[in-house]
């Protein structure tokens, strides 16, 4: 069997970045910039005031209190706007264009109105106050670089430069092909024998959270044509998840299927607990990844292999859950000869963190991966980890990301 490390390895040489597509601005946050984006103008476009106050000429401020006549207002958006002159003032208001003549913007605090004049009682250096054309951005210069993750300032920042269609990384087509005769839908009562198809929920939401489309497909049920029909579905998507029917079972149809359809396994089982049976290959160069039927393995599986594909295809380059260091707050027996998955909870205990099992592992148990915030990485040499020895946790936080693997 392949080793977590080498079938992660394998994973990541298979799934290319997608094409790239044009995104308006309020579609592309999230998503992966294919280009640099360069500015089409300056910004600011004009010198315009950072204050509300008097624009004036600096030369007429050698002596304090300085009498400037006031001829006239400049308020922002302006078009029409008075120079202004020796001796003179206008007042202005923060964002409105400086007039003509002058260069020096004095503070609305530091005067004094008297009539139709005003007193400038304190003032900065000349150009005080001042945004200058061009000051934040230069047009033709890179504001966005390609292989960026944008965010909201980013998306301001590309309307500001006066880029309205991004191009970015396609967003993935996520099939999800859940296989079993005992498979039911949440909204559907459930006889003896069945179980709700929880599989297909969870990974939509975790396909989703990736920033992939999921793409549910109706349940196929344990024969080969039904499998085989729900495949040539499943294939018209950018990467196929299916759930079930990797095992050992006389019912599990999928190998013999993905065998039949041309899906090119590149390897089936990993030294890893839960999700063992976990087989990987490409259809038509799609990934396709079998996943366990149980929802924990099936939701390990994921997290560790499927989504970091996904977010490759995307075109990021972080694309794993990041880790931390902890100290196990018990001892802990784990598989020996694999490497375990150990849903636990995190706390922050005089500076350091800890973890502690959720309670049971088994692989069926969903609520005690809801319960969890990490999974303690238990190394395949070891058979039991000991309180207080340190242990690697991967964090699943959907927001953060690393670009190195937690083992």
């Amino acid at each position: 069997m392949l080793s977590v490390r080498e079938a992660l390895a394998q994973v990541l040489r298979s799934v290319p970045p997608l094409g790239a597509e044009r995104a308006g601005l309020l579609n592309a946050v999230g998503r992966v910039l294919a280009e640099d984006v360069r500015s089409l103008r300056d910004v600011p476009g004009y010198a315009n005031s950072a204050m509300d106050g008097y624009a004036v000429r600096h030369a007429d401020l050698a002596r304090v209190p300085a009498r400037l006549r006031v001829t006239g207002t400049a308020a922002a958006g302006a078009q029409a706007i008075p120079s202004v002159g020796a001796r003179e003032a206008v007042k202005i208001m923060t964002g409105a264009p400086i007039p003509a003549g002058a260069d020096t913007v004095v503070r609305i605090e530091d005067t004094h109105s008297e009539g139709d004049d005003v007193l400038v009682e304190a003032h900065g250096p000349a150009g005080s106050h001042i945004r200058l054309a061009g000051e934040d951005v230069r047009r033709g210069a890179t504001v966005l670089s390609r292989g960026r993750r944008l965010n909201p300032a980013d998306i301001g920042l590309a309307g500001s430069v006066g880029r309205t269609l991004l191009l970015v990384h396609r967003r993935p087509r996520v099939a999800i092909l859940s296989t079993g005769n005992e498979l039911v839908e949440a909204d559907q009562p459930i006889a003896p024998g069945q179980v709700v198809n929880t599989n297909a929920y969870a990974l939509a939401a975790a396909v989703a959270e990736a920033g992939g489309i999921p793409v549910p497909l109706a349940i196929a049920r344990d024969t080969r044509e039904e499998i085989r029909d729900a495949f040539a579905e499943a294939a018209r998507a950018d990467a196929i998840l299916s759930t079930g029917g990797v095992s050992v079972g006389d019912f599990d149809y999928v190998k013999a299927v993905m065998d039949e359809i041309g899906v090119q396994r590149l390897f089936w089982k990993v030294a890893q607990k839960p999700g063992k049976p976990l087989t990987f290959g490409t259809l038509g160069g799609r990934p396709y990844f079998g996943l366990p039927g149980n929802p924990v393995s099936s939701l390990v599986c994921f997290y560790v292999y499927a989504r970091p594909a996904l977010r490759r295809m995307l075109g990021h380059s972080a694309v794993h859950f990041p880790s931390l260091e902890a100290a196990l707050t018990h001892d802990l027996k784990k598989a020996s000869g694999l490497t375990e998955f150990v849903r636990c909870r995190l706390e922050l205990r005089d500076g350091r963190w800890t973890a502690t099992s959720t309670g049971t592992q088994s692989s069926a148990v969903l609520s005690s991966m809801s319960q969890g915030q990490g999974l303690i990485v238990g190394p395949p040499q070891e058979s039991v980890l000991r309180a207080g020895s340190a242990v690697r946790v991967i964090l699943i936080e959907a927001e953060a990301a690393s670009e190195e693997a937690p083992f």
